[in-house]
């Protein structure tokens, strides 16, 4: 059968007859094939009903944008684009922490400018479609909170469709590139690389360059987190603020609730993750007042000294961490106590230093005896006492080579500098 044959019967069954078998094709019912072509394409779109392309249908919600914005209480501010604003009085309580103890935290002991402005600061955190980062990722709901006077001004927008992230990341644009520096919670690794994605994707300016950061996960890690089981924010929250979230949204179920809501379904999820995104917000700026107590304030409880200690040398503040170690010294451990050792030659208070690893040795430390050693060795040049201390960690440790061979080279320098010692060897070699 040539091509315009089978043409024509082609167009034939477009009338409402049937391919015979003898083409080999399958009968097609007349009802079916005059079904107007557009009606047949929106019942494979999934326009009318019933399944269809997940493509098309996650664009859509069965809520209109000012139904969910009501039920947010919120207001839309662009299509597909939720916003909500919340004020704070500052001597409102977050757990055990009043919020109004920000006004006293000295920024200096989490490494910002000693005169960085507190209304500088801007509070972020971001829920997103998953964890993983990358171009596939998507922060639908993103908090953003300030301190503005004697409250802490929160702004929350929401997404209830792709089509809306365009004027989100031009809204928050407006809140984060006036901030001095961020406070977040992982944002170093997640958040603020995610949103920076988002605004390349989007050709829009990125409004991160250059802005300072504070990530309160690296110092809660430091101080505390040697005898936690983790380093969530919710552990922080329990163990630092006391404040504990009741009916609280499950994390891990935040991005396929955002999926089913766009797929048409409740609403009623995408508010409990709101007010789980608020919490989180509020929990920073709570969170930073407290850690700024325990790094500056030597004692606290729990608190790892040593790693609190390093991270204030780190920065440079090396009498601030001195300090620091010398408050906390009746629970200070054997590591500890070698880095004030340390810090103490650094700053040339060598009779400090001296007293803390005289304090080891009658301790049986090694590494303090051995510290003891190389000072009179290589400072002090005091061949003798560095002897008698090499002698002692031969006790100790009879079989480490290094005392060996720091007390055969001791020997050897006395000989040397001693002439009458040697003169004595050489009357004994005889």
């Amino acid at each position: 059968m040539t091509l315009a044959e089978r043409l024509a019967l082609l167009k034939n069954n477009g009338t409402g007859n049937e391919v015979g078998p003898e083409l080999g094709q399958p009968r097609v019912s007349s009802n079916i094939a005059s079904i107007p072509l557009d009606v047949r394409l929106r019942r494979l779109s999934g326009s009318s009903g019933g399944g269809g392309d997940f493509r098309t249908r996650a664009s859509r919600t069965k809520h209109g944008d000012a139904e969910v914005a009501k039920h947010l209480r919120g207001e839309v501010i662009a299509p597909g684009l939720i916003q909500i604003d919340q004020t704070i009085p500052l001597a409102s309580r977050h757990g055990k922490i009043v919020f109004s103890a920000l006004a006293d935290i000295p920024l200096a002991a989490l490494g910002l400018p000693h005169d960085a402005p507190l209304d500088g600061l801007l509070f972020l955190d971001t829920e997103t479609t998953g964890l993983a980062g990358g171009t596939g990722t998507l922060p639908f709901m993103v908090c953003l909170a300030r301190i503005q006077g004697d409250c802490l001004q929160l702004g929350q927008w929401i997404l209830t469709g792709f089509a809306g992230e365009a004027a989100l990341l031009e809204t928050i644009f407006g809140w984060i590139e006036p901030a001095a520096h961020l406070v977040s919670y992982n944002g170093k690794s997640f958040d603020v690389p995610l949103l920076a994605t988002r605004y390349r994707l989007a050709r829009q300016a990125d409004p991160f360059t250059d802005k300072g950061h504070v990530d309160l996960l690296h110092l809660t890690r430091r101080a505390y987190g040697h005898g936690w089981e983790d380093c969530r924010l919710q552990t922080a929250e329990q163990r630092l603020l006391g404040f504990i979230r009741e009916n609280d949204f499950p994390s891990h179920l935040i991005p396929q609730a955002w999926t089913d809501f766009v797929r048409g379904g409740r609403v009623e999820p995408l508010h409990a993750i709101a007010e789980h995104n608020q919490r989180d917000v509020l929990s920073l700026a709570a969170l930073l007042a407290m850690l700024a107590q325990a790094y500056t304030e030597p004692g606290h409880e729990a608190v790892n000294a040593l790693k609190v200690a390093q991270i204030h040398a780190g920065r440079g503040d090396i009498q601030y961490a001195i300090d620091h170690l010398t408050g906390a010294w009746g629970g200070l451990d054997e590591a500890a106590l070698l880095f004030l050792a340390k810090l103490h030659r650094h700053q040339r208070q060598d009779e400090q230093a001296i007293a803390i690893w005289i304090h080891l040795g009658e301790n049986k430390c090694v590494r303090g005896i051995e510290a003891l050693a190389k000072y009179h060795e290589h400072v002090t040049h005091e061949l003798e006492a560095a002897l008698a201390l090499a002698e002692e960690l031969l006790r100790l440790e009879p079989a480490m080579d290094i005392h060996i061979r720091r007390q055969a080279r001791l020997c050897q320098r006395l000989v040397k500098f001693n002439p009458r010692k040697k003169k004595g060897k050489r009357q004994i070699g005889l």
